[in-house]
Order: structure tokens, then sequence, then C-alpha cells
């Protein structure tokens, strides 16, 4: 049972609120947690107000008597609990307490709205139900709003989060009953509570506690989100592909292809892991590779503490870190250890390759090398490289390549055309499956497809399943990455629309950054983290006390994203942005993102990409102005919760003195986000 209480209507109106804060004081002490006399005193309180009410709703409502009340319900995976939820027959109510409070405080009505709104899109037996979500604070005046509720038939099955209702302890009877009034339908049946109680609760994880709880044997498939599409048919197209090329002793490579946190890297890490690919010792198949240095770096030092932390292992943290290299790494330790020695054949039979649009090509690839040696005389890009290693693997092995849009953000990256030129030029004959999103004639592709004809690879499959369509990283924000899309081609009217669409995903615009920091404070907790990001080459950011380069500087990645709040290394501190490069690939539950100088409106209309030289902006052109859009596109869809915008505001007499500091462009900026449909963040 997930709530530490629970009881019939009927039954729990007759109770002594004393015998009830008995039990939930039994239930403290079972679960180790301190008794405090204040949470004693506040049961008391808001439960003697709670049985009263129910008394009333018994006489007002036929039938009520076998509602349920559920009190300190835990969300699983989660370390907090809600209040009281009742369940009035077909509706689902949900009830946060602060007892002694004469006000609505931002936090609070944030913390009651995230409730209904994650009981929704996470907890199975609340699918197509209506939610309602109240906050008591017990001493307040009694609000004369009242959520106008309606009801509609869910197309997605999803279910409505209603407004939040605001009331005192002595209103909540009224309120309650109102909402009951307006939502529950004789023609639908009653929720079964014991279900309920015990359902499963499935939020989507974000990649780095998805590869935490896939190093610990649990499926991947069984820990996304309960909207997800079509996780588990990418997971088996792809293992279908490595059971052939296994059985047939052949060479493979898939193409995996999704927006971003749609979940691509975690298909491929659940391949990669895949417990029916493991060799004899349970040893994972293959390796996590990425060119993303902070992405591998927080990677390796949350699943290094959990192996090192974990009861009943006495394992350094230094033989932790070891081990867990073993099977995360980044790609040119990989490449490094086989590319200059043409006899080695890597143990793995599987790799994975994140980002893999953005491996270099044979000039950047040689202006890197340290060694020189071949591969300055003889020129090789990294697709070409891993082919060729791959291809050594003793009888068979498999590439997936984990292939982002939009997302190239640096110099040398060779895109995805040159994986299909170094296929088709290679000694070995690759069997390949491919998104259909990756090949030729698919409208509106980033960059250039695979091909240019299908028939320049001998065995090619098209395999819709290996496209992920729906944001697992953040199932209320479907809309966000066509808004970003929109936004960044200056298509307001598409923009307005996607941002309507948006629903329950919060975006704020202000140009306080002080207001920008209270708005992710307020929704930051144990289970959500906050932070600020912005471009790397917002290098005036710095006229704010914001250093967009000291992340990358003291290499400090896994500290920003996994210390907690209170750690003046952790991201919830709100001291030091994360840049592109820090947090590509990466995510936050709330993001602070930071609008630059660096990428301004010219002539209205117009995107001008800048960087500085000296003290003057130099104007970005072609691929540099490229992979600055796409610098902006990855930090506006980073964030699962919500996102709060901000436009520095240049005033003062030494900031308007500053010639790096342009007011009137940023007004500009501030102005577009508005048009895009973003509002003003109020206080």
């Amino acid at each position: 049972m997930s709530a530490w209480f629970k009881e019939t209507l009927a039954r729990f109106a007759n109770l002594d609120a004393e015998d009830v804060v008995r039990r939930l004081t039994t239930r403290n002490v079972d679960e180790n947690l301190e008794v405090l006399r204040s949470q004693q005193d506040s049961w008391r309180h808001t439960i003697g107000g709670l049985i009263e009410s129910s008394r009333e709703w018994l006489e007002a409502h036929q039938d009520s008597e076998g509602w349920t009340i559920l009190l300190e319900y835990q969300l699983p995976r989660r370390s907090r609990r809600i209040d009281a939820v009742i369940l009035a027959r077909d509706i689902v109510v949900l009830i946060e307490f602060k007892d002694g409070a004469t006000t609505f405080e931002r936090a609070d009505r944030w913390q009651a709205e995230q409730y209904a709104l994650d009981v929704r899109d996470f907890h199975l037996a609340s699918r197509g139900l209506e939610i309602v979500p109240f906050l008591v604070a017990t001493n307040a005046n009694q609000p004369a709003q009242i959520p106008d509720y309606s009801f509609e038939e869910s197309n997605s099955g999803k279910g409505q989060a209603h407004s939040l209702s605001l009331t005192n302890l002595s209103g909540l009877r009224e309120r309650v009953s109102n909402a009951f009034e307006k939502l529950s339908r004789i023609a639908y049946p009653p929720i079964d509570c014991d279900k309920w109680d015990d359902s499963p609760y499935m939020p989507s994880p974000w990649i780095v506690q998805a590869a935490r709880e896939i190093f610990q044997k649990q499926d991947v498939r069984e820990i996304k989100s309960a909207g997800s599409k079509n996780l588990d048919q990418t997971v088996d197209g792809v293992v279908e592909l490595v059971n052939r090329c296994r059985d047939e002793n052949r060479y493979g490579i898939a193409f995996i292809t999704g927006a971003p946190g749609s979940g691509k890297t975690l298909a491929g890490l659940q391949v990669v892991h895949s417990e029916s690919l493991a060799d004899d010792k349970g040893e994972p198949a293959g390796v996590f590779l990425s060119g993303n240095q902070p992405l591998v770096s927080v990677i390796q030092s949350a699943i290094a503490a959990d192996y090192s932390g974990r009861a009943g292992r006495d394992i350094s943290k230094a033989e932790s870190k070891r081990r867990v290299e073993t099977f995360i790494q980044h790609a040119y330790q990989f490449r490094n250890d086989y590319a200059y020695n043409e006899e080695a054949a890597p143990p793995e039979h599987v790799i994975l390759f994140d980002e893999a649009q953005r491996a270099w090509d044979a000039k950047q690839l040689t202006n890197w090398s340290r060694r020189g040696g071949d591969v300055a005389r003889d020129p090789k890009s990294e697709p070409e490289l891993f082919l060729n290693i791959m291809a050594r693997a003793p009888k068979w092995s498999v590439i997936i390549a984990v292939v982002g849009s939009g997302q190239e953000i640096n110099t040398g990256e060779a895109g995805l055309g040159e994986w299909g030129r170094a296929i088709a030029q290679s000694g070995t004959e690759w069997v390949v499956k491919a998104s259909p999103h990756v090949l030729p004639g698919r409208a509106n592709m980033v960059g250039e497809p695979l091909v240019k004809n299908r028939d320049e690879l001998k065995d090619l499959t098209e395999d819709p399943r290996l496209h992920l369509e729906m944001n697992v990283r953040s199932p209320r924000a479907e809309s966000l990455n066509q808004w970003v899309d929109s936004l960044i081609e200056l298509d307001l009217p598409a923009a307005r629309k996607h941002f309507a669409g948006m629903g329950d995903f919060p975006i704020a615009l202000t140009r306080d950054l002080d207001a920008a920091k209270a708005w992710l404070l307020d929704r930051t907790d144990d289970d959500h983290r906050c932070g600020l990001i912005a471009s790397g080459h917002a290098r005036r950011l710095r006229a704010w006390g914001l250093n967009v380069g000291i992340l990358k500087a003291e290499k400090g990645w896994a500290n920003w994203f996994l210390t907690p709040k209170g750690d003046i290394r952790s991201s919830n501190q709100l001291e030091i942005p994360a840049n592109t490069f820090d947090c590509q690939g990466l995510e936050l539950d709330w993001v602070g993102m930071c609008w630059g100088s660096d990428l301004i409106l010219e002539n209205g209309r117009q995107w001008s990409a800048r960087h500085l030289s000296g003290n003057r902006w130099q104007h970005a052109r072609g691929e540099k102005r490229k992979f600055l859009l796409n610098s902006y596109r990855v930090l506006l869809t980073r964030a699962r919760k919500g996102m709060v915008i901000w436009v520095p505001s240049v005033k003062g007499r030494w900031m308007l003195s500053d010639p790096t500091l342009d007011r009137n462009a940023l007004d500009e900026i501030a102005d577009l986000l508005t048009e895009s449909g973003v509002p003003i963040l109020e206080d």
C-alpha cells in the first residue's frame, strides 16, 4: 500500500482524529522517519477538519459511503507524499494542507499543481480520470474565486488535471462537493481503491537516472513514462538486428532518430545492456560511446557512486570508476585504443555511438589527434574508423548510431552523410537498418540524409520503429520542439500555434535575473533540479555575474548535475551557468535559459549570430552561424518540467555606455519572445 492510511468515507467519518494520528505516527516510525511534535499537531488539526467535512459529504451525496480517504499517499520513486487523496466515486481529489497558513504562497500553489500533473501523467490507474487539486491554507480568508470545472472527453486517454482550487479548512467541504457535482458521471464506473493505491507510478527518468537503473538490471521499458509511445518497439527493432548479425555472422549498423528528449539514447542504452544479449558472466554485450565529455563524466560519476555505495559492496571509488569506464567511455578513448593498431580487435560486439551525426570528419580528427602518424598520412573520418574497428570484432558486431537533428554545434562534425559514404566504401558488407528520418525524400530534414539514393547501400532496411515520436523527457511538452523550431525559423504564427498547444509545460519571460531565480527555486525540491544555462558565446553575461566558461574550465559537470541543493557546486545554487557544450544530451527539471547578446535580431526579422572578439562583436557566418542557431535550439529544449527565459535588461550608466551591451537588441529579443506566445512572468 502506497498510502499510510486508507479507509472508506463512512468509516473515516466515525473515527476520532487522535486514533488516525496514532496510526500515522506508527507508520512514520516504521519508515524510520523522525516523529515531530509539530507534524502530529498539524495532523490533529487538518484530520479533524477532514473528518467534519466527511460527515457533511455523507449527508450531501448519495452513495458517498463508498468514497475512499487516503492519507500521506507516497508517490512511488519520489520522496514526496500527498497529504490526502479522496477517491470520490470516479474522480480523484488531491489535497495539500498548509496548516496555520494565512496566505496561498506561490511555491505551495506550484507544489499542489505539480502533484495533479504528475498523477495524471505517470500514475497508471489515474489515466482517463478527472483529477482535482486543492490547496488548503487552513487559516486563510476564503477566496471568492472557484474554478469553472468542465468535463471533457479525453482523446489522449490522459484525463484532465483541473485548475487548482484554493480554500481554507472550513471551506473544503463546499469546494469538494462543487467539484464532484460538476465532474462525476454516473455512467462511469467507480474507482477501485485498492488498484488505485497499488497502481504503478512511472515517471520518465532523465538519462542519468535511466543509466543507473539499467545498470541495476532494470528494463528501461518498465521505467519509461506511462505515456511514451514506441520506446519498447525501438528496442525490439534494434535487438532483432543484433540477433540477426549474431546468428548469421554479419556486421550491422542501426540508425535511431527522434527529436530532443524522445528517448533515443535511452533505447540504445537498453540494447547495449540488455540481459538477453549479455555474456555468460552476465556482463553487458557492448559499450556506450559518446564524444560528449560532460555527459560521459556525469553518467560515469553517478553509476560509480552507486557501485561503491551499494550495501554489501566493498569497492573503492577508484575501483568503481574503473569498472564503470569499461562500459561507458568517451568516444576518443575507445577510438584511440584501436585506431592505431589495426591488429587489435575490440572484445565488445555492440557499441552505441551517441549523437552520431556529430562524429568528426577527417580534417578535424587529424587536427585533434595527438599521435599523428598513420592518421596524418592516411586521414580518416570517425565514421570510417569506427566501421573499421568494429569490422575486426570476431564473427559479428553491431553499431547503434543515435542521431539527433539540428544539434550540430561545433566545427568538424561530419554529419550523417559521412556515415553513408563510409558504409558504401567499406571493405565489409554492412547490414543497415535505418529510421525513415535519415533516408532521402524526408521533408524538413535537418542536414543531409544518410545516402542520396537508397541503392547506394546493398543491404538497407527502412524500419519506422527506429524513430521515436514522443517527448519522453517531458510528456507535458510534446509541442516544445515544434515551438522552438518555429522560433528559430522566425515563423511567429506557427510559434504561437505551437505555444498554445504546450498545455502544462510552463514557459515565462522575465528581464530580472533575481525574479528568474526565485521562479526556479519555488519549484526545486529533493526530487527536482533547477539550473541556469546559456550559450557558450554569451560572454557578456559576465556583466550580470555569470561566467559561461567556468564549468568546463573546472570540469565540474558531475557536481553541477548531481550534488544536492545546498552544495555550492550544484546547479540548484543558480550561481554557475552551464553552457551548450556542458548540457547537450543532459537535462534539468526546471531551466533558467539566459539569452545572450550573441544571438540578436537584425533589421527586425533576421537572426544575427555573433561572437566576441576583443571588445567587439563579430558576425558569425555560414557554418558558424548555423552552429550558434543550433546552440539556442539545444538550450531551449533542456527542460523537463518548465522554463523561465531571462533576457537581460541593460540599464544604468555604466551598462548603457558599454559598446558590447546593446539595449535595443535585447529589448527586441524580449518582444520577439512575447510575440511567439511567451507570457511575461508575473510577480
